[in-house]
Formats: structure tokens, C-alpha cells, sequence
């Protein structure tokens, strides 16, 4: 169940990375987690506790930084992505010990989930379903053309916050199992070979998560056949089944010729 569930979030919301083009949203808010997680090592509590109310506000931040024209997105992106490694460091200097449980968030590894990480991902699956049968017109209205939905009378601003929340809470819930380093890769390989070879969004997530569910099942058998770490398999074996549809058919979506009438 665990992996179906890291498999359909990881699938939705990766579609929605890929198709607003906010891999670098997502590598910031994955890396400034680590401030989080060392702060939590610090305090002594559940990095939940400090990860959850952490990635609403880089949420909250990046909305800002996305919709202020005078900032360079790339390189703000890039200072919040630094300053958290750097918080991190410094919190894990000041614990005068480097708990494992850094590690696990750093490297990840499923076999240190234990049952409440299954049941909350597997909540969280269902609730980001959920959340896209509800606003499903929105939500493919402000990934296929923001400013025409403004003018339809969208609160474009809303859902790009919404949207941001639910990637910073669905890289929180899915950070121990893939780690903090690899997650970019999980969230993005899938949707990227899924969008070459779909004409819908729908058809581009449900491709996507039966990639991620081929990947993590094989990853993970294959890591403990040869006794190999397994956030770094599953990697590898996103990275292979990328390689081989590239050599197979290069023939390019259309996800991005769908036409807003049509959402």
C-alpha cells in the first residue's frame, strides 16, 4: 500500500511540477527541508512537527517570489535552496551529535517508514485525488494558460498557493522513504516520460504513477537482491526507464496543444 500511495502522489502533484515547470520550486522546498529536519534533531521532536508548518511557509514564500516580476526566480530560488542546507548545518553542528534520523531524511529509506507514515500517505493520496476530481477545471486552467484564467475570473493566486502547499506536504510525507538528496528525481522522471507520450493531463498522471510504481517495486527488490541502497535503485531505475522510452519513441506529447475549452 505504501508504495501505491508514494506512487500516486508522487504521480498527480509530479504532473503538475513538470507541466508548470517547477522543478526548481521543488528541488528548493525539497533541500530547505533540511532546516527542518535539523532543527527537529535539535529539539528533539518529530521532524513532522517542524516540516509541516516549514513547508507552508517556503510555500507562502515562493508564491511570492514567483509572482514578483522583479525578482529573478532562478536565483531566489537558488538562495532559499542554499540558506536551508546552510540552517541545516548549522543545527546539526549545534546538536554536537549527528542523529540517524538526519540520515534517513538525507539518503531515505523505506524500511524505516513505519505504519502512521503508510496510513498518512495513503490519506494523503486519496485527499490529493480528491482535491483534483473537485477543482480539476481550475487546476488545468492555471497550468495550461495562468493569464486567461485570470481573466475567466480564476483566483489564480489561491490555487498557485494551494498547488505550492500541496507539493511542500507531499514532499514532507514522501522525504523519509526517498530522502531529501534523490526526491527532485522521483517527483520529476515519471511525469517527464509520462508527458512525452500523453494527449491529457489525466493520462499523463496515471502514466506517471504506474512509472513510479514500476520503479520503486523493482528498486526495491533489486536493492535488497544485491544489498544496495534503495533511494539510490529506485533512481537508477527511474533513470533507465527514461533512457529506454527516449530509445524507443521520441515522439512528443501533446499535453501543451490542450486547449483551455476542453478542460
Amino acid at each position: 500500500m505504501f508504495f501505491l500511495s508514494l506512487s500516486l502522489i508522487t504521480g498527480v502533484v509530479g504532473t503538475i511540477i513538470v507541466l508548470k515547470k517547477m522543478a526548481s520550486v521543488a528541488g528548493s522546498v525539497s533541500h530547505s527541508l533540511l532546516a527542518s529536519v535539523a532543527i527537529a534533531n535539535f529539539l528533539k521532536v518529530n521532524p513532522i512537527v517542524t516540516s509541516i508548518p516549514f513547508a507552508f511557509i517556503i510555500s507562502l514564500i515562493i508564491h511570492f517570489i514567483r509572482q514578483n516580476k522583479k525578482l529573478n526566480e532562478d536565483i531566489a530560488l537558488s538562495i532559499m535552496w542554499v540558506l536551508g542546507v546552510s540552517i541545516g548545518i548549522i543545527f546539526i553542528n549545534l546538536s554536537n551529535t549527528y542523529s540517524s534520523t538526519v540520515s534517513f531524511y538525507l539518503f531515505g529509506n523505506v524500511l524505516f517508514t513505519d505504519f502512521y507514515d503508510v496510513i498518512i500517505s495513503f490519506l494523503f493520496a486519496v485527499f490529493i485525488l480528491a482535491f483534483y476530481l473537485i477543482f480539476n477545471t481550475e487546476i488545468k486552467n492555471i497550468i495550461v494558460d495562468e493569464d486567461y484564467s485570470k481573466i475567466i475570473g480564476v483566483n489564480t493566486a489561491l490555487f498557485n498557493i494551494l498547488v505550492l502547499t500541496i507539493v511542500g506536504l507531499s514532499i514532507v510525507l514522501t522525504i523519509k522513504a526517498v530522502g531529501i538528496i534523490l526526491l527532485i528525481a522521483i517527483f520529476t522522471i515519471p511525469s517527464t516520460i509520462a508527458y512525452k507520450k500523453s494527449n491529457s493531463i489525466e493520462k499523463c498522471m496515471l502514466i506517471s504513477s504506474i512509472i513510479s510504481l514500476i520503479s520503486f517495486f523493482s528498486g526495491y527488490y533489486i536493492s535488497l537482491l544485491l544489498n544496495l541502497p534503495i533511494s539510490s535503485t529506485i533512481t537508477i531505475m527511474l533513470v533507465m526507464i527514461f533512457l529506454v522510452s527516449e530509445l524507443i519513441d521520441r515522439k512528443r506529447g501533446i499535453v501543451w496543444k490542450t486547449r483551455l475549452k476542453e478542460t
